[in-house]
């Protein structure tokens, strides 16, 4: 703000900022008021234009109407010092009006702006209660230009922040004429938004000292007077002008703040990981036949305009012409075209300028191979990220994160308006919830000027709203297969001549052949994409890539291109096909989404061993492609089907014979749980999994872990019931929160499974694994055979039993599940072994080896039950008491048992049950059909008697 001199009024320049600042359009519907009365009936109307907010709208025009009484007995003291212009009353209140109309349309941000004047309100003075006490004097006195400056600069700092709140919602009003303004806050060194709240603030707490002092009548001391009001000048005129460093640490902890924002929306990178990596597969100049078509061309050449931007009207009529669906068949190559779509607008996007700021392009791939692709609020978020990114350094965006931080949509909307900007979705078909995103789309077209283009398969249903038949509306591009066999053609024949000159097909190959292999994808560049793949796999000789591709006719349609990949994987070793198989269950039906690390331990189980240390799956990203015959792809941190028809087809009937089919899914849950259970007996220390501590007192519940601690508790299987928690706990699979330990103790600074990336998902996951295997098993339960091998269709049996009889892996899993803050139960899993247990014939080996299942999971059962219920507090406190309990008087922790597996028959092999003895979880139970009893041999020393 420019301060000429102490006698300057600000009144006229504060004016002049409102004039130069606002839009065209809101300067042509301005509306002075002269009195609070019309501005308050004024608010109310605004308030009754949005029934839906209403209510919330009037609560914040309240809170607007206590700044606006608290403030107009200010212009009666002014009236005592000058002569009161009609024209300052009527531009400040018509801008606090304007200020509302534009917030109108942000109910969140709108709220957060009134709680502001409702702070200003309270720190202004007394003006009402003054003047009634001074106002005969007042009257009397002569007119002051000098007071009357010393009172404009409260006129100008209120003006001055309302305008940089209304530059949130109004492009453009950064433009040239404003940045003329005498006011504007470009002319000083830029604060961001709650820095400069706080110097309003400041300020206005100086001005009332200086005013409740100026108006004290026992003040005579005109020297005294004239020192304070030479301190306030001082203040106002130094204030603003602080040390730059300082300034710029400011605008670091601000920039760091927007970090912190984007880290919490962008809760997944693979979205991005995916088109970079379809990006880099991408054929030279292929799609630009699309780039040249009518539709796109006029969607993407309007130029943005800032009369539209800012006409609330316009925008909600014109939405529809700014949504454009392009449709094609499976596999026709739409997410390469959304590529080269992205690429397009970010690179001609720069001659649709609009004051110099050239159009942003966000974008988001849906995959329903990706637990966290397929969610609209994954959509969302990413978005909104980008352009927080995009607009890192724009004083718009930062003040609006500064108001409010935790409301995807209100900030993406409002930065949406700020900024033009194309939106690219991929996958709209793959969407999980798809009429909430077609919902919500219109919202943030209706309230800016964005564009946005969605690829997706043919016959999506298009809400009724987006029709519009006067415009055609919704407009949609349907592709067929003849627009891009030129692309497809070039694509095959490039790479089989190249392969054709590196010896792939041997010596004498027929170069016709490869012309002919290139025609008959019939439109499916994902048919080409899988060919290319199966020729270039080195299960095949230069002969039987040659038969395949003098036989190409026999594997038109993705279908038969499927089986045939299938049938060479079948090819492979036994270890191959097993890990391969593996890949194919843990894409498809794991619970949460395992990370590259976990994945790779997981798939180096071998159910019943332990788990080598050099495993030839180290390189993901070569060793997956090349067991699957690339169905699978490894990107920079994700690992996912090639396509959503790949996992279709295995689950599909026509794939029911084959050893990678997904037809089963009980089949599929029960190897998963199989090899869970196999890496918690075999591959978890037989150790306490975090640092002994000794037993504090019970400190109140963290917010953070209680809350979902609590809700796990009530239910009655925490693995079954709490998967919402395990999804929120576990993105990403990253290990969770630290456990907050009282003062008395010291956390441990590495996490206590940084070594064990697959630790969380097995602990958690297993009992929910089996749960779904045993119960969806009578929906296509296998007949017996007489030929099959024990376990075939129980391979959870063996793994089970293993880990059941191994004390100390079931110690390691209950500490961990407690330290995971999701309290192991069995509650739900041991009814339905019960059941299978009736349905196995007696004699049979897995009827034998699942009754002491049975018994032995109920006795476990019971034990967590009672050591939840009891101990509960203690162990969310300090789970490694589960190991250790070291008491005041006497140690009664760290027994250890002694037991004679010798005389064991398989069967009756012992069984750990934790039983509760003086806070401490101590006991060794062995449950079996000849136990006779227990004996005390010596201290702390236990044998078991057997039949």
């Amino acid at each position: 703000m420019e301060d000429p001199s102490p006698d300057h009024s600000l009144f006229e320049d504060a004016i002049e900022a409102i004039y130069t600042t606002i839009s065209e359009k809101d300067l042509r519907e301005f509306r002075p008021h002269v009195d609070t009365k019309s501005l308050v009936k004024d608010l109310r109307s605004i308030c009754a234009e949005d029934p839906k907010e209403q209510m919330r709208l009037i609560a914040s025009s309240r809170k607007l109407t206590l700044f606006c009484r608290s403030f107009t007995s200010f212009f009666d003291i002014v009236s005592t010092f000058t002569q009161l212009r009609s024209d300052w009353l009527g531009w400040f209140w018509g801008l606090v009006r304007l200020l509302f109309k534009a917030g109108s349309k942000w109910v969140l941000f709108l709220e957060k702006i009134a709680d502001m004047f409702e702070a200003v309100a309270n720190t202004l003075p007394q003006y009402r209660q003054i003047y009634e006490t001074r106002k005969l004097q007042y009257q009397g006195g002569n007119h002051d230009e000098r007071l009357t400056a010393l009172m404009s600069y409260v006129y100008a700092d209120i003006v001055q922040f309302s305008l940089d709140l209304y530059r949130m919602f109004s492009r453009g009003s950064q433009g040239a004429k404003a940045r003329h303004s005498r006011l504007s806050s470009a002319t000083i060194l830029w604060r961001p938004l709650d820095s400069r709240f706080a110097l309003l603030e400041e300020r206005l707490l100086q001005h009332r000292r200086w005013f409740e002092f100026e108006a004290r009548q026992e003040i005579q001391d005109y020297a005294l007077i004239a020192q304070h009001r030479s301190e306030y000048i001082e203040f106002l005129h130094t204030q603003p002008e602080e040390n730059g460093q300082l300034e710029n640490e400011r605008m670091a902890r601000r920039l760091r703040r927007v970090d912190k924002v984007k880290a919490w929306l962008a809760n997944s990178c693979a979205y991005q990981d995916f088109y970079e990596h379809r990006a880099s597969q991408r054929h030279a100049n292929s799609c630009s036949w699309f780039l040249k078509t009518e539709k796109y061309f006029k969607w993407k050449n309007k130029p943005f305009e800032q009369a539209i931007a800012n006409d609330t009207k316009e925008l909600e009529r014109s939405w529809h012409d700014r949504v454009l669906f392009v449709q094609a068949l499976p596999g026709f190559g739409k997410t390469v075209m959304s590529g080269a779509i992205i690429l397009d607008l970010s690179a001609e996007g720069e001659d649709l300028n609009i004051n110099d700021e050239p159009p942003t392009t966000a974008f988001f791939h849906f995959n329903a191979a990706h637990l966290y692709c397929k969610h609209p609020n994954d959509a969302f978020r990413a978005l909104a990220a980008q352009l927080i990114d995009a607009h890192r350094h724009d004083r718009s965006t930062l003040d609006a994160l500064a108001l409010i931080m935790h409301d995807v949509l209100a900030i993406l909307t409002l930065l949406l308006r700020q900024h033009p900007t194309f939106l690219v979705i991929d996958g709209l078909d793959e969407c999980s919830d798809m009429d909430l995103f077609l919902t919500v789309l219109p919202e943030l077209c209706r309230k800016s000027d964005s564009r946005a283009i969605l690829l997706s398969r043919p016959g999506i249903e298009i809400p009724l709203q987006y029709q519009k038949w006067a415009s055609d509306a919704p407009h949609i591009v349907s592709l067929d297969e003849s627009q891009n066999a030129a692309d497809i053609a070039a694509y095959v024949s490039d790479n089989l001549n190249r392969m054709a000159d590196q010896g792939f097909f041997g010596m004498n190959v027929d170069r016709s052949l490869i012309t002919q292999a290139a025609g008959r994808s019939n439109g499916v560049f994902l048919w080409a994409a899988l060919l290319l793949n199966l020729l270039q796999s080195p299960t095949l000789s230069p002969s039987e890539r040659r038969d395949i591709l003098e036989q190409v006719h026999e594997l038109e349609g993705l279908e038969a291109m499927y089986r045939n990949i299938l049938n060479l994987l079948d090819r492979g070793q036994t270890m191959e096909k097993r890990v391969a198989a593996d890949v194919f269950r843990w894409l498809s039906s794991s619970i949460t989404r395992l990370c590259i690390p976990a994945l790779r331990t997981a798939l180096a189980i071998n159910t019943g061993k332990a788990t080598p240390s050099s495993h030839y799956l180290l390189d993901l990203a070569e060793s997956i492609p090349q067991l699957t015959c690339s169905l699978v792809e490894v990107t920079g941190c994700s690992v996912l089907f090639t396509h959503r028809s790949v996992r279709e087809y295995l689950q599909s009937p026509s794939c029911q014979g084959s050893d990678f089919s997904l037809v089963d899914e009980c089949n599929v849950h029960a190897h998963l749980a199989a090899r869970c259970l196999s890496y918690l007996a075999n591959d978890v220390p037989k150790r306490p999994l975090g640092r002994l501590m000794p037993p504090v007192r019970p400190a109140p519940l963290v917010a953070g872990s209680s809350a979902m601690s609590a809700r796990t508790s009530r239910s009655g299987d925490s693995g079954y019931k709490s998967l919402s928690s395990i999804s929120e706990a576990g993105r990403g699979n990253n290990p969770p929160a630290p456990i907050q330990y009282p003062q008395t103790t010291t956390p441990t600074t590495l996490a206590f499974d940084a070594n064990m990336p697959f630790l969380r998902y097995a602990s958690l996951c297993w009992p929910v694994h089996l749960t779904r295997a045993l119960s969806r098993r009578h929906q296509a339960a296998p007949q017996p055979q007489p030929h099959d091998e024990p376990f075939a269709h129980t391979p959870w049996l063996p793994a089970l039993s293993q880990f059941l009889t191994e004390r100390l892996a079931v110690t390691a899993w209950v500490e961990a599940s407690w330290r995971y803050n999701l309290p192991p139960t069995l509650s739900r899993l041991v009814p339905l072994l019960t059941a299978i247990k009736a349905e196995m014939p007696p004699a049979s080996v897995e009827a034998r080896e699942l009754r002491w299942v049975v018994h032995g999971s109920r006795e476990l059962s019971d034990a967590l039950a009672e050591l939840k219920n009891e101990y509960a507090t203690t162990l969310r406190e300090n789970p490694s008491l589960i190991w250790q309990w070291s008491g005041r008087r006497r140690r009664v922790g760290g027994i250890r048992f002694a037991l004679s597996h010798s005389r064991l028959p398989r069967h009756a092999t012992p069984f750990p049950v934790f039983v509760v003895d003086r806070g401490w979880l101590v006991s060794f139970l062995a449950v079996g059909h000849c136990i006779t009893g227990f004996m005390a041999a010596e201290p702390n020393v236990w044998t078991v008697e057997y039949a």
